[in-house]
């Protein structure tokens, strides 16, 4: 398949790689996200026992204010949290595609050097080195 060919139905290349590729990227995201909102509660909860040390009265105002503040933070959280898992996907999909797609011909080469046509690489796939040296090993089979 030459690079004009390409079509939306070939968007995945190799399915097992990508989604393991996919799946790093989304433990990453869970992990940071989860420390970063620990850091959010932990503020929370330690401006309560501060409040509650320097004897303001468990009904006061101040402990309503905080929960507000602490719930617009959350939605806010929540509203960023979607959107930069929704840039991590796209990204981890665009970074996971330009690796997929050399290797898959790099593979369909090594499978069956004499049928491939040369192999060309797009602008910005990774492992473009590897194009040049599979199409000289290719001459000199020949």
């Amino acid at each position: 398949m030459t690079i004009k060919e390409r079509n939306w139905t070939s968007i995945v290349i190799d399915r097992a790689f990508q989604l393991k590729f996919l799946s790093y990227f989304v433990l990453l995201f869970l992990t940071t996200t989860a420390s970063l909102y620990s850091t959010t509660f932990l503020f929370f909860w330690n401006m309560k026992k501060k409040a509650l040390q320097v004897g303001i009265p468990e009904g006061h105002v101040y402990y309503q204010f905080l929960s507000d503040q602490k719930n617009d933070l959350d939605l806010l959280f929540l509203a960023l949290a979607a959107f930069n898992f929704l840039i991590l996907i796209v990204v981890g999909f665009i970074v996971s595609h330009r690796i997929a797609g050399p290797i898959s011909k790099i593979k369909r080469f090594l499978q069956n050097p004499e049928a491939e046509e040369n192999i060309q690489l797009r602008e910005n796939d990774f492992f473009k080195d590897l194009a040049p040296i599979a199409n000289q090993l290719k001459d000199r089979i020949k």
